[in-house]
């Protein structure tokens, strides 16, 4: 049995401290291989994880504090020198990396391959993906999960300096680089070049324990849905307008239920809104994964018109829960060959608030397309599916190193 450690963190509903979708899909990921038990065995190095030691489903995590890092760093004092100049390098060169915080990492790192002795390292994103120059005697074969590119949304803060850490980590020595689309990889390589390793296409997908069609008939209580992060990226308030508008101008009134939470004045602002605009919206601030399902049930549609993403896992989830999704068309979701078609989403031209209203006021929300249609059209995503792809992908690629 092969060792993989996986620098990572542990989504809320699992343990941890992270309300991403990125870090749902990162665990499932690694927990998935780990269930199929195919001769790889993923422990995950959570930097939200305060313990030694915890067991999640079928994935050991390696967890830190303060005592154990100590006691690391005296033990092996001569790395001590390496790690401070490698993480200073990096704060250096790119400024929205914290030195402190990279440092720690970087050590805990270095903990977790000492107690673990892995066969193969994973990081997932561009920022860790530079943490390889920090591995004592630069230990490989290492490989790396890219999620989208931050380097060219200016949505996102600090943009530029995502954009430099994209461009510098294309000369780094993986063994194997895979992306969240076959969209997101063809742009990776028109904007900064090619990987020197196989760069493959390899999409996220969805919880197949928690995201299906339920037997019974559950009343549609919501004509729409968001599960996400409230920002302005995202789109909550933009669909608030849109809704303002359809009663105003139609005489539609729609039902609205919202999902998360996050950037507090932007919830106060759009809480506001629907207020003062006497629209039918419930706010719920925070649902357990195993939980969504049940909201996903009760709704007609998934909308999320957001901005920019780097795959979307949530239009996936909700299609697998047979509920269809509205999305901007431009998003790398949209334009990945058969996953979301007429059968399963209705798309937007962009992400405003008059594109959402254009279609909406098309839709008819007394008619409900085929629940089990709609998660028959996305059952070859499931993890279960996808991570015996990257348990081939170890072996063609890794495990000769």
């Amino acid at each position: 049995m092969k060792k993989v450690l996986a620098l990572g963190y542990i989504p809320k509903w699992r343990g941890g401290r992270q309300l991403t979708g990125l870090a749902t899909g990162l665990f499932d990921l690694h927990n998935s291989v780990n269930e199929l038990n195919l001769g790889y065995k993923v422990v995950i190095a959570a930097t939200d994880i305060y313990e030694k030691n915890i067991k999640i489903d079928n994935t050991e995590v390696v967890g830190w504090n303060k005592k154990i890092l100590l006691f690391h760093t005296i033990v092996r004092f001569y790395r001590l020198v390496f790690f401070v100049c490698q993480s200073w390098k990096m704060h250096k060169k790119y400024s929205a990396i914290s030195f402190w915080g990279t440092l720690l990492k970087v050590i805990f790192l270095d903990y977790a391959i000492d107690k673990e002795k892995p066969d193969i390292i994973h990081f997932h994103g561009a920022i860790y993906a530079l943490f390889i120059k920090a591995l004592w005697r630069n230990r490989k074969p290492v490989v790396l999960r890219l999620h989208g590119i931050n380097g060219f949304d200016n949505t996102i803060e600090h943009y530029e300096i995502y954009r430099n850490i994209e461009k510098d980590i294309v000369s780094l020595p993986f063994s194997f680089v895979t992306f969240v689309t076959s969209n997101v990889c063809t742009e990776w390589m028109s904007k900064y070049g090619k990987f020197k390793c196989p760069m493959i296409p390899l999409i996220n997908g969805f919880n197949s324990n928690i995201f299906y069609v339920s037997k019974d008939i559950v009343e549609k209580e919501y004509d729409l849905i968001t599960i996400a992060g409230i920002t302005e990226r995202k789109g909550q308030g933009r669909v608030l307008e849109a809704m303002k508008k359809l009663k105003d101008e139609n005489g539609i009134v729609l039902s609205y239920i919202i999902v998360g939470n996050g950037d507090e004045e932007y919830e106060k602002k759009i809480k506001k809104y629907a207020k003062d605009n006497a629209l039918v919206v419930t706010f719920v601030d925070y649902c357990p994964q195993t939980e969504l399902n049940k909201l996903l049930w009760k709704s007609k549609y998934f909308i999320q018109p957001s901005a920019s993403e780097g795959f979307g896992k949530t239009y996936i989830e909700a299609a697998a829960a047979g509920v269809p999704s509205i999305l901007p068309q431009f998003l790398p979701i949209a334009k990945e060959p058969g996953v979301l078609s007429e059968l399963n989403a209705a798309f937007t031209k962009d992400e405003s608030s008059q594109s959402i209203y254009e279609l909406l006021r098309t839709l008819d929300f007394n008619t409900i397309t085929d629940p089990i249609k709609v998660s028959e059209s996305v059952a070859w995503l499931s993890w279960k599916s996808l991570s015996q792809k990257y348990i081939t992908l170890y072996n063609l690629y890794s495990s000769n190193e």
